[in-house]
């Protein structure tokens, strides 16, 4: 990689990746949460599966409007203000009542975070070109299974020790996790810049570099008179959208539903923390390897494919695991498919839709897309109502990413994904 991409990714993706691991630790504590919380708010599998969902379709409403707010406020403003709004209400989740406040707040969850994960890969298009950014997104991405590396085991001790000023162990990992979005989101406005050139790090020639690439990596602009007719004219957005759709139903299959599957399969309290950690660890070195392959070989299609394809093997082998061990192998490769896929999905669809409208394609796609992060859990939570096991939730996503493979096959073709830009 060129040393000047080298540099930049130094200085902003740790920080970024810190500021994900934090956001994605808020939207799936829940799933340890839900071990003892349930019981105590009287909560069903099928309920905690709706709560769980109902954070997309905050997502849903707010992902556009809150990436345009990023154009207007600038990336530091924005992602600040969004922090410290979710942290709030993370905390907040500590105290509710019962059931129906639960809900509402975590669709104000969804509602704050819209904006930071589509408005990360929107600010990485300032800053990278697209021959590098799908080994970049790699290394942002690796925040989602660093969060559940760290904060599995974090969140199962949390549960299992901290007690005390009359709160439960799921009222404390509330708190303690929601915590550091404020100090972080504050954090933000001073360790942030909105663009290349108003940093002191890049000198005027690499600032000039960069210009050119950028300039140079662009698609003609294209332009249209309103957001609905650039949907219409647009019909590859849409794709995109369905693509992901598949995707985040795999995403989120495994985000909320490990514990407790590893749980039914007689995994002790104390280890479970551990054994759900494992899967995202395989998952971080296959992603960060699966990346590189496809922006050394200047290739989507085969490799977004075969993402798609080995997490939907997971997920059937998990939905006919006999025993742990054999869960456990499945929701590994269920974890390296997903999360392999997703830095090369951003790196093929921001190219195939870059124009001046790229950062509202990138937030209806995220926005349309994590519908699946509604539909998938609440699915699940469902299915093992009416069947009394969780066979049926895995074998369905197991499917819908066979789905997702196709889609991606068919969409992802050159010149899209082989253009010598991506």
């Amino acid at each position: 990689m060129n040393p000047l991409y080298i540099k930049i990714s130094r200085r902003l993706i740790p920080f970024l990746m810190l500021l994900y691991l934090v956001a994605f630790l808020d939207r799936v504590n829940i799933s340890f949460a839900k071990l003892t919380m349930n019981h105590d708010l009287k909560i069903g599998d099928d309920l905690f599966g709706l709560a769980a969902g109902i954070f997309f379709l905050g997502y849903f409403l707010f992902e556009v409007p809150s990436n345009l707010a990023l154009l207007k406020l600038g990336a530091r403003r924005w992602i600040m203000i969004l922090m410290i709004i979710w942290g709030v209400v993370s905390i907040a989740t500590a105290f509710v009542p019962g059931p129906a406040l639960y809900l509402v707040l975590r669709f104000l969850l969804g509602s704050a975070e819209a904006g930071f994960y589509p408005g990360v890969i929107l600010y990485l298009t300032f800053w990278l070109p697209p021959a590098v950014r799908s080994s970049v997104m790699a290394w942002f991405v690796t925040a989602i299974p660093l969060s559940n590396l760290i904060g599995a085991p974090v969140s199962n001790a949390i549960m299992l020790h901290v007690h005390g000023a009359g709160l439960h162990g799921w009222q404390w990992l509330f708190i303690l996790e929601g915590s550091p979005a404020i100090l972080l989101g504050l954090a933000v406005y001073f360790l942030l810049q909105d663009r290349p050139e108003e940093v002191s790090w890049l000198s005027a020639a690499e600032k000039q570099a960069l210009e050119n690439e950028l300039k140079a990596a662009a698609l003609p602009d294209r332009e249209y008179p309103s957001l609905l007719k650039t949907m219409a004219a647009q019909i590859s957005v849409l794709y995109w959208s369905l693509a992901y759709f598949f995707l985040m139903l795999g995403l989120y299959g495994l985000g909320f539903w490990i514990p407790t599957v590893l749980k039914l399969h007689g995994v002790r309290p104390e280890n479970l923390g551990w054994a759900t950690a494992l899967p995202y660890l395989a998952a971080i070195f296959a992603m960060i390897l699966w990346s590189r392959s496809s922006d050394r070989k200047r290739e989507r299609r085969f490799h977004l494919s075969c993402a798609y394809l080995t997490a939907a093997a997971g997920f059937l082998l998990t939905a006919f695991a006999p025993c742990a061990p054999i869960a456990i192998a499945g929701f590994a490769l269920g974890a390296i498919g997903v999360l392999s896929a997703m830095p090369v999905f951003w790196s093929a669809s921001t190219v195939s839709l870059a124009g001046p409208l790229v950062g509202a394609n990138i937030a209806i796609i995220n926005s349309i897309g994590n519908l699946g992060g509604f539909i998938g859990p609440t699915l699940m939570g469902w299915l093992h109502k009416v069947t009394n096991s969780f066979m049926a939730g895995l074998t369905s996503v197991s499917v819908f990413l066979v789905l997702g493979a196709l889609t991606v096959f068919l969409l992802a073709k050159p010149p899209i994904a082989g253009t010598s830009a991506s």
